[in-house]
């Protein structure tokens, strides 16, 4: 039997200083108030470089496409402060960013958070060390099941009232080709025209719902680096793009990888996985060949929804223009690599689409 990680307790209506359970700030004294956390936010927002973190007492830390992120510390409370910058907003609806990330702590799937908006959030930080690529594949499997069991905890949560819709994975790939449309210039040499991308993205997604793959509350972004690990804890970070989405696109993303892939590692995670979702028949060869046929079939996608992103990136950071014209074109050659796990034909069994939570 698999040991579930330790938890912290899932909050309370009004847990110290943490939202409640509505997205409102908790009305009982805490570390933090909505001054604090607005200063905070403006002070990161004034920063144009680590360097300026560095000299107003911030410490830098990984800093993604999106977002300013760093760590201070405030009233004797350890903290991430993630300022939004526009890009967020090119796969995300203002009125859904930051709920799932809320959600997440008050579930303790997730760290706490003490404020959310549409500029950015205010959360405490965890202890541990975020894991890599060869974490994954290495043979630990102590540590895959703890990721394992977290992961299927998370995609048993409901999806927030503002999320709900369509899979994420479709919804931001819209959004994104809206974008490209508008700006046909940012298709660069080495990737098709409009209209290609257009059929691809069609067909991938008639392939794909030949299979009626089953729809949860998703991470959205699930790769090893928004894992900590603490110990014998584990704790999912970094829940931005979550909402209504494919599992087994999170299942492919966080074990994608240029190393050589562990299949051993692979069907272990599933298994443990699939034990923890209450999945029928979850100990038997079949159930787990057909999650692992559910989870390769998502390695295009992965890189299809990772190529329209490169594309519309010059957008938005000009100044790297050409790695992420580069990057798209690179994705792309992926997509069109694996496409082909797409066509593998579906179970003879009918297609039944399970409700998501």
């Amino acid at each position: 039997p698999v040991r579930p990680s330790p938890r912290r307790p899932p909050l309370g209506p009004n847990s110290q200083g943490a939202m409640t359970a509505d997205g409102s700030p908790s009305d009982v004294g805490g570390p933090l108030t909505e001054e604090d956390c607005e200063k905070l936010l403006d002070a990161v927002d004034a920063c144009s470089a680590e360097q300026d973190m560095e000299a107003a007492g911030f410490d830098p830390l990984t800093v993604g496409f999106a977002n300013k992120v760093c760590g201070a510390v405030k009233n004797g409370q350890r903290l991430v402060i993630k300022r939004y910058t526009d890009l967020v907003f090119l796969r995300l609806t203002p009125e859904s960013v930051g709920a799932v990330d809320v959600l997440a702590g008050q579930s303790g799937a997730g760290p706490r958070v003490f404020h959310s908006s549409v500029r950015g959030l205010v959360m405490e930080r965890l202890p541990g060390e975020t894991l890599g690529e060869p974490n994954m594949h290495n043979g630990d499997f102590e540590l895959l099941d703890l990721v394992a069991v977290a992961l299927a905890d998370f995609h048993r949560l409901p999806v927030p009232e503002v999320c709900q819709g369509e899979p994420m994975l479709w919804r931001t790939i819209d959004k994104m080709m809206e974008v490209v449309r508008k700006n046909p210039e940012l298709v660069p040499e080495g990737m098709p025209g409009l209209d290609t991308i257009d059929a691809a993205i069609g067909e991938a997604r008639a392939a794909l719902e030949r299979h009626c793959p089953k729809v949860v509350l998703g991470h959205g972004d699930f790769k090893p680096s928004n894992v900590i690990r603490d110990g014998g804890r584990v704790t999912l970070i970094d829940f931005e793009l979550g909402g209504p989405n494919y599992r087994g696109f999170d299942l492919m993303k966080v074990f994608r990888t240029a190393l050589p892939a562990c299949e051993d590692c692979l069907r272990r995670f599933l298994r443990t996985y699939a034990r923890q979702a209450g999945e029928d028949g979850a100990a038997s060869e079949e159930a787990l060949e057909g999650l692992a046929d559910e989870t390769r079939r998502f390695e295009p996608l992965t890189w299809l929804e990772a190529a329209l992103f490169f594309l519309t990136l010059p957008l938005f950071k000009a100044a790297g223009s050409q790695r992420w014209r580069d990057l798209a074109v690179d994705r792309w050659n992926k997509f069109e690599e694996t496409k082909h796990l797409l066509a593998k034909r579906p179970a003879e069994n009918g297609c039944r689409r399970e409700p998501g939570p």
